[in-house]
């Protein structure tokens, strides 16, 4: 099987990361640590034939280096559309404006939320032609109507998954094992919007292992979480596993670090 996507942009860590939004309560991040991690992250792409380009850091903005916000890639025929985003989160407006230049240059076709809409893209999952969107105080229907336009000229569905916040994102519990899979916390194990898939439930107190990375022909789970890792084992999974311990303490997860297609 061949990756799902051939291409990631990411951005490097702002040395005030731990200035950023969280409500982990888990400390500042180490950045000395929290670099070699995010080199490890890159080094995993390119050890499985992505090409990946790496943005400069932004220090105006710490969150900058959880980049998957700032768009939503739709895969296209031959291509790529870019959906720029506005981030429900006011301190992270200004990212998109930096991200815009460089996906103006790579994707081809470019739309961007206007008006009253709100998203993030770490609300955004896509499940196969089904685009899965958390509606939450950082992505309102408005940005729903708004994304789901566009999308649905190139062909997918939209699904609205509305849910107190008490977390991030959507994908910060919510994420795909593969093509027929999801993994997620209790919290989602019973929503009708994904009663058509298999579901793995990850252990109370291991929600963050939720976050998952499927890239097709591997997947990438984070470290340290052993009873989420033996429920995976046990239903034919074998990831990768990566230690992300100082993106959790900013509520960042696997899938936040990259814009990918």
């Amino acid at each position: 099987m061949k990756n799902i996507f051939s291409k990631a942009i990411v951005r490097t860590p702002a040395h005030n990361l731990g200035h950023g939004l969280t409500e982990a309560g888990l400390g500042c991040p180490d950045m000395e640590l929290t670099h070699i991690q995010h080199r490890d992250y890159i080094k995993y792409f390119e050890s499985k034939g992505i090409a990946v380009t790496v943005l400069d850091a932004v220090e105006d903005f710490p969150d900058s280096v959880f980049v998957e916000d700032t768009a939503v890639m739709i895969p296209i025929d031959g291509g790529v559309a870019a959906f720029l985003t506005c981030p429900g989160a006011q301190s992270r407006r200004g990212e998109v404006e930096r991200i815009k230049p460089v996906l103006s240059s790579i994707a081809d076709e470019v739309y961007q939320m206007e008006g009253d809409g709100l998203m993030e893209g770490g609300d955004i999952l896509l499940m196969g032609n089904t685009f899965f969107v958390g509606i939450d105080s950082r992505t309102n229907y408005a940005g729903f109507e708004q994304f789901e336009k566009v999308a649905r000229k190139f062909g997918y569905k939209c699904v609205p998954v509305p849910f107190d916040n008490g977390m991030p994102h959507l994908k910060t519990e919510l994420s795909t094992l593969d093509d027929e899979t999801l993994i997620m916390s209790n919290r989602f194990s019973m929503r009708d919007e994904f009663s058509g898939y298999r579901r793995l439930v990850v252990p109370t107190g291991e929600e963050y292992a939720a976050n998952c990375l499927y890239m097709g022909n591997c997947l990438l789970a984070p470290a340290g979480f052993p009873a989420s890792a033996e429920m995976l084992d046990k239903n034919g999974f074998s990831p990768d596993y990566i230690d992300m311990s100082e993106f959790r303490k900013m509520d960042g997860g696997l899938t936040c670090l990259s814009l990918r297609w």
